[in-house]
């Protein structure tokens, strides 16, 4: 077995290398990216030298260095340039409704971008057929609303038109 690995060090290597990438992919954590690139200096390793010891070697040591000096470089870029985004029905918060049947603090429906909502009042007061209103919260398939805009979250602009 060994003197396979060591005949054959350039296939263990390649295959490394797309199995690390692959893992990486699941991950998304640029841990198993570093390795995958230390397995690629391997395999070009693997066709200057067959000492598969000085391979191994040369893997660890370029893990280790590209782990804890690239790693958290590529961490710290990657979290500054993606957007705060916010997403499922906390992206629904702060915008514009129309009442499709009077909302009361029990029971109404809203069209929200182009879907009908069950709605209730954040006040209590019955809001009429007609009426812009704003949502300011969603509880489970409910939106609760107000004529007035909710407080702006933190990364989002203003509210947008709802078609």
């Amino acid at each position: 077995m060994w003197e396979w690995l060591t005949d054959n060090a350039w296939l263990f290597w390649l295959v490394a290398v797309i199995v690390l990438a692959a893992v990486e992919m699941l991950t998304l954590d640029f841990l198993f990216l570093m390795m995958s690139a230390a397995a690629l200096l391997a395999f070009g390793l693997s066709w200057i030298t067959d000492n598969f010891v000085i391979q191994v070697v040369a893997f660890a040591v370029t893990s280790v260095l590209l782990i804890f000096l690239v790693r958290p470089v590529a961490l710290r870029r990657l979290n500054r340039s993606t957007p705060e985004t916010v997403s499922n029905v906390a992206r629904l918060v702060g915008l514009p409704c129309q009442v499709l049947d009077p909302v009361t603090a029990r029971s109404g429906l809203v069209r929200l971008e182009g879907d009908t909502w069950s709605a209730r009042s954040l006040t209590g007061e019955s809001l009429p057929t007609g009426t812009d209103v704003y949502v300011h919260r969603v509880e489970g398939a409910t939106v609760v609303v107000a004529p007035h805009p909710a407080p702006a979250t933190e990364g989002r602009g203003a509210p947008r038109p709802s078609f």
